[in-house]
């Protein structure tokens, strides 16, 4: 433990991170995808009538921009804007207090397996400044909440094998962290189920009756799921079939191929360190979003965890969890996807707490544990600051992937008419619409969804995206090549 003087840095480390990971970034990202559209409207209809935008009484999953949208954040969400209203600074706010708490329990589970405080807070400091992270904190995905659900397994799990409670008070925490990891995130799904098999690294004589009551939990908890895939068997398949790379009449050998070099690619860690996601999800181009400091404090920490404590079933447990992290990933069309991918950080600052327990006990006796210390430091330093200009300098510029002149051209469209008419499958002008509208207060009447095949009354203000009019109308503006607004004419000419 600490002396006190030591306990107070450790406080001050911690607050400075946690302000850090919460503060406002406006215009970074500058505008909102129609998915972060789409999830804080289905959030604000949600806190008024407990129905989507589509008017299904407490969905299990929320149908919007042609997918299927993960429930936690969404009905976190809707509680938050119960209380503030629609806000799209409410909603960001969320997104990083997400990711700030799973920071902080990352550091609790530090705490409980090193009983070092200095070990917690350099966790809790290399977790709010790594880029992969903080940057997932300034967006409201569905995905903010993964890392959370991924560290409440690892919690759980440490709890359940080290808790003297009955069986069935442990096994039931433990199946209902597993069903939340498949209800946080489309890939969470298939990673569940991969980890509630790992679980078996804990077998033996007095814990069976934990693993298969954890199971049972975990099971029980799949059945909303279950009956939500029977009444809409598309939700099984349709987001599988937009962004797999298996193709019917595929052998088992060429998908078990080419997924396992999807794999290499996907955790090559050189790569997460000099660059990072190609796609602007979440990642502003230009640096790494994983320290190298960590990677080599987690590889000292994988070989202290294989010598010291390979007869400790919850280290085994975060190993596999480790090597399966990347599995569903795997089997998508995309590399170096950073939502997909982040248990990579999550589980490497895990394995990266006995490399610093090592550095710390040895920091005031050793001058090479002062060298080390140090080295590491200045590398997440250089990190830091390089990851921070970037962010800086290229976020502001993911303009069109955020598409942040769409509010500019609902203004303009609100400007000329109280009443703005909508494709009925253009869904994703519909998100930015129907948000847009809830936002500034305007009544749900002045977005007026088409029935499908109609046509808006001639002189009305019509907003799409990508696809043109399928009756007269003449174009008023454009934005990023996609979204249009337009005046209707009249239908085509027979």
């Amino acid at each position: 433990m600490l002396a006190r003087p030591g306990v107070l840095v450790a406080a001050a480390c911690i607050l400075l991170v946690s302000a850090y990971c919460v503060r406002p970034t406006p215009g970074n990202p500058p505008g909102l995808h129609r998915d972060e559209a789409s999830i804080a409207y289905n959030a604000w209809t949600i806190s008024h009538h407990l129905r989507d935008q589509n008017g299904a009484l407490v969905p299990v999953f929320f149908v919007s921009v042609g997918d299927y949208k993960s429930p936690l954040f969404v009905y976190a969400l809707a509680g938050l804007f119960r209380i503030t209203g629609p806000s799209k600074t409410a909603a960001l706010e969320l997104g990083a207090t997400a990711v700030l708490a799973a920071i902080l329990l990352l550091g609790l589970l530090a705490w409980r397996r090193t009983r070092s405080i200095g070990v917690a807070t350099a966790t809790i400091v290399l977790g709010g400044l790594t880029p992969w992270l903080y940057e997932l904190g300034r967006t409201f995905w569905e995905t903010t909440m993964f890392p959370l659900a991924l560290v409440a397994i690892l919690l759980v799990t440490d709890w359940a094998y080290h808790a003297t409670r009955p069986f069935l008070v442990r096994a039931p925490a433990t199946g209902l962290a597993l069903g939340a990891l498949a209800y946080v995130y489309a890939g969470g799904r298939l990673l569940a189920v991969l980890y509630a098999a790992a679980l078996l690294v804990f077998a033996g004589r007095d814990r069976w009756r934990w693993l298969l009551g954890t199971w049972a939990a975990f099971a029980v908890s799949l059945i909303p799921m279950i009956a939500y895939s029977e009444r809409h068997p598309e939700f099984v398949t349709a987001r599988w079939n937009d962004t797999t790379f298996v193709k019917p009449g595929m052998s088992a050998f060429a998908i078990v191929k080419e997924a396992a070099w999807n794999y290499v690619q996907d955790v090559s860690l050189w790569h997460w360190i000099v660059s990072g996601d190609p796609k602007p999800h979440i990642h502003s181009w230009g640096a790494g979003q994983l320290y190298a400091s960590v990677v080599v404090l987690a590889a000292i920490g994988t070989v202290i965890v294989l010598r010291r404590h390979r007869h400790d079933p919850w280290w085994r447990f975060v190993i596999v969890v480790t090597l399966l992290g990347p599995v569903p990933a795997a089997l998508t069309n995309d590399r170096h996807h950073a939502l997909r991918l982040l248990p990579i950080p999550v589980f490497l600052l895990v394995l990266a707490a006995p490399g610093l327990e090592l550095v710390f006990r040895h920091l005031r006796t050793q001058a090479t544990a002062r060298l080390v210390a140090g080295a590491l430091t200045v590398g997440v330093a250089l990190q830091f600051v390089w990851a921070l200009h970037w962010f800086d300098v290229r976020g502001p510029a993911r303009g069109v992937f955020f598409e942040a002149d769409v509010p500019t051209l609902l203004d303009q469209a609100f400007a000329s008419s109280n009443t703005i008419y909508i494709d009925y499958d253009d869904l994703g002008a519909l998100s930015h619409a129907w948000w847009y509208a809830a936002s500034h207060h305007l009544p749900p009447a002045s977005v007026v969804r088409l029935p499908d095949g109609g046509i808006p009354p001639p002189g009305s203000t019509v907003f799409g995206r990508l696809q043109s009019c399928d009756y007269q109308c003449e174009e008023l503006a454009r934005v990023d090549e996609t979204y249009w607004l337009a005046k209707a004419i009249g239908p085509n000419p027979s």
